[in-house]
């Protein structure tokens, strides 16, 4: 695989930008011409001077602004296919693999897609003649969620490839499209298809090209499959120093001292072990990688990832154990069920001193024996994992706990304050039949949403709220012994999200993830791009702080998720935190606005 960089060049300072990447571990870039114009002497020159003082192999990926080789149009199409073409001789000298984009279906014709896709065909067979010419591979790239593109699934590329029938024609995965469009099994199945990857991240909702890491995407799995792939492995990001930061994270996926090196071995113990009771000190492995991680400066969402992925594994293992153990006494359960997390666990949230909050859903069906059965289940489940390392709920919001095992009707009546209502909303399938889980889930936020009390009274419990921070000053108090103590919970991270979940609760988000929620905001316009960053900074920075007080705190023999000692950490991360609470503030007059509440009100 050949590390890779996409790199516009326009200018001189493009030129020195493009001598540093072999220092800095890359061995081939992109040249990238995303506009629709020829290449012109000087642009060539620019070409020359790179391919004169470097060994880095060049590819290029040809301009899609203005370009739609799907056209309906012939002399759009022919328009296109003769820009492409040009561009390709004035190449021919430099490059050995070019990437081209898929066209744009037309919405006013019948049986647009497969017009599109024959067009795709006819005029990528022009592409790739040209380009045989001088032995230059194309590498057509699968589309993102755009509504009329073509390609967006990878039975379309693979029509277009076997339509287009030449040898120099080939896939160029993007993998960070393939996160919009859902499918990225899909391609990393097809190897044989792949001859440039593209790498950028995002949350699933805009192709937002961020760092890898910075997203959403599983770069480990992705590791996993591509890794061996002989081919361009292209960065995408918008700068040279998220480039540089890319590379280091995907080279780490490597390593045996990474971080996700290390989740994917202990993921691994969990999934294999046979005994639950050798699940603790598997358990103290996770914290220990989560203490480090914090101390290269992880995040708190690097810290949730941890956390959230390992406890999902170990439920899901001790409850498929207990099951298996009660068919061999009981026999098989009778009755459909699905094992829930809700709160942090059900958001996927949590940090290592969280507690275990589930559910257990029943069938409608269920009768007395039934009953009994999911009671020792229940309880069996909740007993091993508290062994394990995975404490029990301090306020008993768990399976074993008779108010919250029942059937969907029940669960949904004895949802008594706005506490628990706002916990459960955050339910999430763990173990068990997923289509009875998928109609509780249904039920449920169809309830709460239509209940036209509940998003006030959480908006009310946001914004009557008191957050910890008076111009440049904690508001601090007497806890351990000591008085310089900041409740961070209280003045902080339960504004956050109260404020988040009134909000997602207002607009009828059934998405239960904080950066999920988020997208969903703005996708329908309540806030913008940047508010996005600043909620996510706020929400990572206050995770973190709450990890570090938790590690602080459990040194001096406190046993406190909501404490922490703001003086004690570091200024980087005390100055965060103050930036935090003040978008904290910022999250509650947004929520004011769209309540219509002002705090002097309450």
């Amino acid at each position: 695989m050949e590390p890779a960089f996409s790199h516009r060049l326009q200018s001189e300072s493009d030129v020195r930008s493009i001598q540093s990447l072999e220092d800095n571990g890359f061995s081939c870039c992109e040249l990238f011409f995303p506009e629709r114009e020829p290449i012109g002497d000087q642009t060539l020159k620019l070409i020359d001077d790179v391919s004169g003082t470097t060994n880095l192999l060049l590819t290029a990926h040809l301009p899609f602004k203005n370009v739609n080789i799907a056209s309906v149009y012939q002399y759009v199409r022919d328009s296109s296919v003769d820009m492409l073409t040009g561009m390709i001789d004035s190449l021919s000298d430099y490059v050995r693999l070019i990437t081209v984009h898929t066209g744009y279906a037309s919405p006013s014709v019948s049986g647009g897609l497969e017009k599109a896709i024959e067009n795709n065909v006819l005029s990528l067979a022009k592409v790739c003649d040209r380009a045989g010419q001088y032995d230059i591979m194309v590498g057509v790239e699968n589309a993102m969620n755009e509504k009329y593109m073509v390609g967006r699934n990878f039975a379309e590329m693979e029509r277009i490839i076997k339509g287009v029938n030449r040898g120099n024609v080939g896939l160029t995965f993007d993998v960070g499209h393939a996160r919009l469009t859902g499918n990225i099994e899909d391609y990393v199945d097809r190897k044989e298809y792949i001859v440039e990857i593209h790498a950028h991240d995002n949350f699933g909702y805009m192709d937002e090209h961020l760092a890898l890491g910075h997203g959403k995407i599983d770069w480990g799995y992705v590791y996993d499959k591509v890794k061996d792939i002989d081919c361009p492995f292209v960065l995408e990001q918008k700068t040279l120093e998220e480039g540089l930061e890319s590379i280091r994270y995907w080279q780490s996926l490597s390593s045996e001292s990474s971080a996700y090196y290390r989740l994917n071995k202990i993921l691994g113990e969990i999934r294999s072990e046979k005994n639950p009771r050798q699940l603790l000190p598997i358990n103290s492995e996770m914290i220990r990688l989560c203490e480090n991680v914090l101390g290269m400066g992880g995040t708190g969402s690097n810290v949730n990832h941890i956390v959230s992925s390992c406890r999902e594994a170990m439920a899901f293992k001790v409850a498929e154990f207990v099951m298996d153990e009660m068919k061999y006494s009981m026999g098989p359960p009778r009755h459909k069920f699905a094992l829930m997390a809700v709160g942090s666990f059900g958001r996927e949230e949590m940090s290592v001193e969280s507690d275990q909050d589930t559910i257990l859903v029943l069938d409608d069906t269920v009768d007395d024996d039934g009953r009994r059965f999911f009671k020792m289940f229940s309880e069996s489940l909740v007993s091993r994992l508290s062994a394990a390392g995975f404490p029990r709920c301090r306020g008993n919001m768990m399976a074993s706990n008779p108010k919250w095992r029942g059937t969907i009707a029940e669960q949904l009546a004895r949802l008594d304050t706005t506490y628990e209502r706002s916990v459960i909303m955050d339910a999430r399938f763990i173990f068990g039949d997923r289509p009875l889980a998928n109609r509780f889930l249904k039920t449920l936020h169809m309830a709460l949403h239509a209940d036209p009390t509940y998003a006030t009274e959480l908006a009310i419990s946001a914004i009557k709220a008191e957050v910890g921070l008076e111009g440049d000053s904690f508001k601090v108090e007497f806890f351990a012994d000591s008085e310089d103590a900041f409740n961070l919970k209280k003045y902080g991270f339960r504004i956050y999200s109260q404020s988040i979940k009134a909000l997602s609760v207002k607009y009828s988000i059934t998405r239960t993830n904080i950066a999920d929620r988020l997208w969903k905001m703005h996708d329908l316009g309540v806030i913008d791009r940047k508010s996005i960053d600043r909620y996510m900074f706020a929400y990572d920075q206050l995770s973190r702080v709450m990890m570090l007080g938790y590690v602080h705190n459990i040194k001096r023999g406190i046993v406190s998720n909501e404490y922490i000692f703001p003086y004690s950490l570091s200024k980087k991360d005390r100055e965060g935190l103050k930036e935090a609470l003040r978008i904290v503030k910022e999250l509650q007059s947004l929520c004011s606005g769209q309540f219509a509440i002002a705090k002097t009100m309450l």
